[in-house]
């Protein structure tokens, strides 16, 4: 599997959002957008979706930090530049709900992926890595960015590379060129990074430390 560098967008309003899309487009043909409802986790983001599809010019993804991610994911479903939807175990926390949101994902010809806060163990999600394109491990707890990754989350990232060798594994939080290389040698292929891509130098180094 090819490594992927994925930034991510965390703002407050639209004019930060559009300022940040301009900058990425020219670097990346996939951006991700971190929408937080200020009820699954604290913080809440911007990300109104009549808006945001009038500016988008770029590919992108949704990673869902939301209570009901269902009603989340049917806003989105008309917008061709959306390729993939990633929601939060812990926001199902129901095996059958979410099969159901796999499965609804992927008739609607959207990638599914899931993803797991730092206190959840490999074993929650073990039954869902056949169905799922992605599983995102969180590096930190959810909902801010610029906290430090942790490093415990290494192994929980070698006992799913272990459970399944083509699965993409992503890791979302504190990623930055020291912690990089040592991610993907526990496992991972797909790394985001938000405020450390906020600069171009990061960018071309991350890209360059990871051979893509």
């Amino acid at each position: 599997m090819k490594d992927k560098l994925i930034p991510t967008i965390l703002v407050k309003n639209l004019s930060e959002f559009e300022e940040r899309v301009k900058f990425l487009e020219k670097y990346f043909s996939l951006v991700q957008i971190d929408c937080a409802d200020g009820k699954f986790v604290e913080n809440k983001t911007f990300y109104e979706v009549n808006k945001i599809n009038k500016v988008m010019e770029v590919n992108f993804e949704l990673h869902l930090m939301v209570k009901f991610p269902l009603l989340e994911i049917n806003k989105w479903l008309n917008n061709k530049r959306l390729k993939s939807i990633i929601f939060h175990y812990e926001a199902v926390n129901d095996s059958g709900g979410i099969l159901n949101i796999i499965n609804y994902l992927h008739k609607k010809k959207i990638k599914a992926g899931l993803a797991i806060n730092p206190s959840t163990k490999v074993e929650k999600v073990k039954e869902f890595l056949p169905y799922l394109d992605e599983l995102l491990v969180l590096g930190v707890n959810p909902g801010w960015g610029g906290k430090k990754f942790m490093p415990s989350v290494l192994q929980k990232i070698k006992k799913l590379r272990k459970l399944d060798k083509k699965i993409n594994i992503g890791v979302d939080g504190g990623v930055n060129l020291q912690n990089a290389k040592q991610i993907v040698k526990a496992g991972a292929n797909v790394l985001y990074a938000g405020k450390f891509l906020s600069d171009l130098n990061n960018i071309k180094k991350l890209k360059t430390n990871l051979g893509i």
